[in-house]
């Protein structure tokens, strides 16, 4: 069999889009006219998400029904695993890979891949991607979309040569804090043998960690180490937290300080802040908010604070953005805004969880220059929770993970 497999790439390309919900639905574009009146079905995290969602409510899920346990308990890749045999039982013409490497450790993606390459013999491939080097190896042709229109189609070859130059306005400098910090100690977190486990299944073991003023850390691991039940004893309110030797902010946890007080003296971002501002508020507003601690803007700010919002705004290359509304921006202004957010008042701590997944490689780059201008002139203590290795990112040392029978280990790597 003859099969032919594409690519689609395109900075502001959504799955959610007209083009390819006419293409699932048999009505494919002229450039992929081979797949009119095909079926054909997405491979994408948002309706996995929806599995799991169901799975949550009813307690079961048509991608396990053989298993004893919850879709939850899986790994990552093992829910896409599930998800994809899934996929397949109902023997589709083509499949619409969506950026399926998202948040997967090395072994996930080795293994997807051998996974899609064996699929690609059979079944016809239209992969969505924003980074080069995710590109699987058998696509024939890249399609370049922008505004739900397909602009050209050229040869993987091609497409990858013309992708190296990755230039972009870099940012010299950033704001000063608005106020300095009081009793900021050295140690900011002190952890000594701390053990997690869950229904006897142990996720953490005797895992021993210091993070101290102005420190550069990367923290990794394969999926299901522990990462997440890691940064929930620092930054969440984990019950499991208490009664062991860690310590925030020179207190042992759970000696008096509550949650909110712990989580002033900390910024942080996650991709999926950006799905709970749905207030209407403007870029300026979004900033300011981080200043009082709160979920958009609710009250009228003060000169001093509007200021230093438009000072970041004029760092980050954005003074033009400052009254559009926050959430009708592109992804990666979304992100340059709340990491500017979390960092407006200078905390002693930022955790920056998976701050670049899902964007393609120069908006990572762009993301990765501004938390290192952050590590660089700030006393802000960073913590970057990434699976890749990304191009520029500077950190310090480097905390891992590794996953053994008894729960995960921690181990220091100096750069």
């Amino acid at each position: 069999m003859n099969l032919k497999h594409y690519a689609i790439f395109g900075t502001d390309f959504s799955v959610k889009g007209k083009l390819l919900r006419q293409l699932l639905k048999g009505n494919p574009p002229m450039e992929l006219k081979e797949l009119q009146g095909k079926k054909g079905l997405l491979f994408s995290e948002t309706v996995l998400n929806k599995f799991i969602e169901e799975d949550y409510k009813h307690g079961n899920s048509v991608l396990i029904q053989n298993e004893n346990r919850s879709l939850r308990t899986f790994s990552s890749g093992e829910k896409r695993k599930a998800f994809l045999e899934y996929l397949l039982k109902q023997k589709p013409d083509f499949l619409v890979l969506d950026n399926p490497y998202d948040s997967l450790d090395k072994a996930s993606v080795a293994d997807l891949k051998s996974t899609f390459q064996h699929i690609s013999e059979t079944t016809a491939i239209i992969q969505v991607f924003n980074r080069k080097k995710d590109l699987l190896p058998f696509i024939d042709s890249v399609l370049k979309v922008e505004n739900e229109q397909i602009l050209e189609v050229i040869g993987t070859s091609e497409f990858l040569g013309s992708q190296n130059k990755t230039n972009f306005s870099e940012i010299k400098t950033i704001p000063p804090p608005p106020e300095k910090f009081r009793r900021r100690p050295e140690v900011l977190v002190k952890m000594k043998n701390v053990s997690v486990s869950y229904d006897e299944n142990p996720i953490l073991n005797k895992i021993t960690w210091e993070i101290k003023k102005g420190d550069f850390w990367q923290l990794t691991g394969p999926n299901g180490s522990g990462k997440t039940t890691l940064l929930s004893m620092i930054y969440g309110d984990n019950p499991k937290a208490y009664g062991l030797d860690l310590y925030l902010f020179g207190n042992k946890k759970g000696s008096g300080e509550s949650v909110w007080e712990i989580k002033r003296k900390i910024g942080y971002f996650s991709p999926a802040l950006t799905e709970l501002f749905n207030r209407r508020n403007t870029v300026l507003e979004m900033l300011i908010s981080g200043l009082m601690d709160s979920v958009g803007l609710y009250q009228k700010p003060g000169d001093k604070d509007t200021r230093l919002a438009k000072e970041w705004l004029k760092t980050l290359n954005l003074e033009d953005k400052s009254k559009k509304i926050f959430k009708e921006l592109p992804e990666l202004q979304k992100r340059m805004i709340l990491i500017a957010r979390a960092m407006i008042k200078h905390p002693p701590l930022l955790i920056l969880d998976e701050p670049t997944t899902s964007l393609d490689d120069k908006s990572a780059l762009e993301i990765t220059s501004l938390i290192n201008l952050i590590a660089k002139e700030s006393e802000t203590a960073v913590v970057f929770v990434s699976h890749r290795t990304e191009k520029g990112l500077k950190p310090k040392a480097v905390y891992r993970l590794v996953p053994s029978k008894n729960g995960s280990k921690g181990e220091i790597l100096v750069q």
